[in-house]
């Protein structure tokens, strides 16, 4: 698990919350990126406030069922379960 998390802490990020927020579109994506690989980074654009960031990743790990392994600045990493 060690060597996939910092795999996954070098490669850029899959997928970028704009301004539109958490919409079911998001929602869809992680879950697909999430049965294609074991983990996920996902950063948060400029726009959206810092102390947003980890109620945000938390909501987006419980609707996708997955794991929230850590919050660095405005990025994530989702595992899944």
């Amino acid at each position: 698990m060690k060597e996939l998390l910092s795999h996954v802490k070098q490669e850029p990020a899959k997928l970028r919350i704009g301004k539109k927020g958490v919409t079911e579109t998001i929602i869809e994506e992680v879950e697909n990126l999430l049965k294609r690989d074991s983990a996920v980074k996902i950063k948060c654009l400029k726009i959206i406030p810092n102390e947003s960031i980890e109620p945000i990743a938390k909501n987006i790990a419980k609707l996708t069922n997955s794991k929230l392994v850590e919050i660095r600045g405005k990025t994530f990493i989702l595992l899944k379960i």
